[in-house]
């Protein structure tokens, strides 16, 4: 069967079918990079090239994309097969795991619902006003609690909000855009994808400040026996970057996605009022606060302190519930820990009444806080599956000797600190757009040390420009897991966080750049 009714209009050729010339395409024009020297690194840019190029344009559906990495690694004699495949399980797929169920435990509980009320309530129905709120509680959150679990919590509330503003005829939340794949979700409007993207880059600017969640306590794990690092300074040093990149996303998302403020036509009268209306029937017809919605914010509030307090760098004298365990416990522990009683625990207590020899006053099945199949239906395979991939990337940059010979070239430069200083920032933000930044700190923090340390240029001349700059993560989807579950819940596409990204990317390098410059000593003692 066709994806579309056949048709003889030849102009409609490339809209339909300009993939399947692309992806035989993109492959035959980058072959000349295989009669590179160095055989394992020369072809593994080759692939990475014609897998992204796919990823941007969407060539093949997400969830394959994902896999030609198990594929090609091992039969372009890159990396064993089974070292492939066990790259793509790390802790932050299990954290975005995690995050994302909290968050559909939160739809169960219509606990997404009741806050977007609130919001309305409190923020009016200007769509730059809800930006606004969104990008100040989203980062603010950020810089307490783990922004991958933040971003998921403002994301369902941003979503329930938007839905009501459809339901209330004040704005549209989807395209006419023709989907590519037959009864596939239907693409956001961009005024919603606006509002997408501020949180997903906000979680990303506030997590850039934090001392307290990664991927600065990362950073400073690995850099620790190598450097003193005044943890606690993160926030002076990333401050004013975190302010201009807020600065930047709301201007620069408002320019190209939420549109003139001439078109806003939120603030009429009539959307005003039924808006009003709307929110009473809501109200209404959820009634009062549930056991389920309470105990869901309860198991939210639990986690946020388990986080918190997991491993806090910020006092000398305190020791994190993580010190008092042999085992090193990541985030991922915390927030799967909550999604088993998510599972576990059941919703109401209509039960209990049997207990006291009393027959219920309404007899039914105590369920839990949020069923399996909700959770199967409702996460994004496919771009979870992406986002190990791009795990798996920065594993092969390192098995292929890709990172030797970057780092070697780099040496042999005989870079000056100041050189240095731009050098390291641009390798940082290059691949921390390709991958997750904590799978970049993992596998390439200790070589670039390595390689600082022989260059001669001062203490950190090279990995501390190179570890600052790892946080300018906007590009794509896979940059970070924030980015990754904005992508897959609200089918933000990847070309939109691109467009989205860009002038943000470019003004944080710049700004991250002069910061380390000033104040990397603040942080980085000896620098």
């Amino acid at each position: 069967m066709l994806p579309y009714p056949e048709q003889n209009q030849c102009k409609l050729f490339w809209k339909f079918h300009y993939k399947g010339v692309l992806m035989i395409l993109i492959p035959i024009l980058f072959a000349p990079i295989l009669i590179g020297w160095h055989i394992a690194a020369y072809r593994l840019i080759y692939v990475g090239l014609c897998i992204y190029l796919y990823y941007i344009l969407n060539v093949i559906p997400v969830g394959i994309i994902a896999f030609l990495l198990i594929i090609f690694l091992p039969l372009l004699g890159i990396s064993d097969s089974n070292a492939v495949s066990m790259s793509y399980y790390a802790d932050l797929l299990f954290t975005t795991y995690g995050s994302i169920f909290m968050g559909l435990m939160m739809d169960a509980a219509k606990l997404s619902d009741r806050l977007a009320l609130i919001v309305i309530s409190c923020c009016g129905t200007n769509i730059r006003v809800l930006q606004a709120f969104f990008m100040i509680m989203t980062c603010l959150s950020s810089v307490l609690f783990c922004s991958t679990f933040m971003c998921a919590f403002w994301m369902k509330i941003a979503q329930a909000l938007l839905k009501e503003f459809a339901d209330s005829g004040i704005l549209k939340i989807d395209s006419d855009e023709e989907t590519y794949e037959r009864q596939a979700a239907p693409y956001p409007t961009k005024p919603v994808v606006g509002i997408y993207l501020t949180i997903a880059y906000s979680a990303t600017l506030g997590a850039m400040a934090s001392p307290f969640q990664d991927p600065n306590s990362t950073i400073n794990f690995y850099l620790m026996s190598s450097m003193t690092i005044r943890t606690a300074a993160f926030l002076l040093l990333f401050i004013c970057p975190m302010i201009i990149g807020l600065a930047v996303v709301a201007i620069w998302i408002n320019l190209i996605f939420l549109g003139a403020p001439k078109d806003d036509l939120s603030e009429m009268a009539a959307a005003k009022k039924t808006m009003k209306q709307a929110m009473t029937d809501k109200k209404l017809s959820m009634g009062k606060w549930s056991v389920h919605s309470i105990l869901a914010v309860i198991f939210i509030f639990l986690t946020m302190i388990l986080l918190l307090l997991r491993d806090p760098p910020y006092f000398d004298k305190f020791q994190g519930w993580d010190g008092f365990i042999d085992t090193q416990n990541l985030s991922s522990v915390p927030i799967i820990l909550m999604c088993v009683l998510y599972i576990a625990v059941p919703a109401n207590y209509m039960f209990c009444s049997y207990y006291c020899c009393r027959q219920p006053e309404k007899k039914g099945t105590a369920p839990s806080m949020v069923g399996w199949r909700l959770l199967n239906n409702n996460t994004p395979w496919a771009q979870m599956l992406m986002l190990a991939a791009a795990n798996a990337l920065m594993f092969a940059y390192d098995d292929s000797k890709l990172m030797k010979l970057t780092h070697d070239w780099i040496a042999h430069q005989e870079f000056s600190k100041t050189e240095s200083l731009f050098v390291g920032s641009l390798l940082a933000s290059c691949l921390t757009n390709l991958s997750p930044a904590i799978s970049v700190i993992r596998h390439t923090l200790l070589p670039i040390t390595t390689t600082s340390n022989s260059m001669k240029i001062g203490t950190g001349g090279l990995v501390v420009p190179y570890a600052t700059a790892i946080h300018n993560q906007f590009l794509l989807p896979v940059s970070t897991s924030s980015n990754t579950i904005v992508s897959g819940w609200g089918n933000v596409r990847p070309y939109q966080f691109l467009l989205g990204g860009i002038v943000p990317t470019i003004v944080m390098l710049l700004a991250i750049e002069l910061s380390t410059y000033m104040l990397g000593g603040t942080v980085f003692e000896g620098y």
